[in-house]
């Protein structure tokens, strides 16, 4: 059945928007950015008033905060009101430990806004059925620690098990849908792309993104 997802050409703009969306109900204004990298959310959350406490596994900059979610938050960091958790879920081995250390250090009606990869996109169903794996999950991504696949269900069950409950769910990521074909086994893979996600809504999108609260 078709619905009516809205879709994010990349997981900035949905970011952006959804903080556009739900700053203004947050309990507090810190804005903890889990897997900040090299700090690309600092600028939004700042310029709409929050206080950014970037985490990340690594130190990537001098003011990151190092907590590996196998563990509880550090004891000196403030509590969230809001929590950007963006392309990091598929780099956990254990997914629903992070989620619920996650959920600890999240305010009761804090906003958690998250993206992962699609494991139900048209690239994912098409390299199942010709290669065996998920094109976004083969042997040679655990260079990039994807050892979690985040299919949909799971993670809701995660999210809800956790204490969150979910607000909405978008298509992010779909830059790959404006590819110029340049052959002729190119041009089958990609309408057959095209006519996957016709059929289904949620096989569009490399990444899907999810907004949940802390009940």
């Amino acid at each position: 059945m078709k619905t009516n997802i809205k879709s994010f050409p990349n997981r900035a703009e949905f970011a952006h928007a959804m903080i556009d969306k739900y700053f203004g109900q947050v309990p507090n204004k810190f804005v903890s950015d889990i897997g900040a990298g090299y700090g690309h959310m600092q600028q939004k959350v700042e310029a709409i008033g929050g206080v950014w406490q970037p985490f990340d596994y690594v130190k990537k900059m001098d003011n990151s905060i190092i907590w590996d979610l196998n563990n509880p938050a550090p004891a000196n960091v403030s509590k969230a009101g809001l929590v950007l958790f963006l392309e990091v879920l598929e780099h956990l081995a254990n997914p629903l430990l992070g989620i619920q250390n996650i959920a600890n250090h999240t305010e009761k009606g804090g906003i958690l806004i998250l993206t992962t990869p699609n494991p139900q996109s048209s690239k994912n169903r098409l390299h199942l059925l010709w290669k065996g794996t998920l094109y976004a999950f083969q042997a040679k991504h655990l260079k990039e620690h994807h050892v979690f696949t985040p299919w949909e269900h799971v993670v809701r069950h995660f999210l809800e098990s956790s204490g969150f409950d979910l607000l909405e769910y978008a298509i992010v990521d779909t830059a790959y849908q404006h590819h110029k074909v340049t052959s002729f086994k190119d041009a089958v893979k990609f309408y057959l792309e095209k006519w996957i996600e016709f059929r289904k809504d949620k096989a569009k999108g490399m990444s899907y993104g999810m907004v949940a609260i802390k009940k």
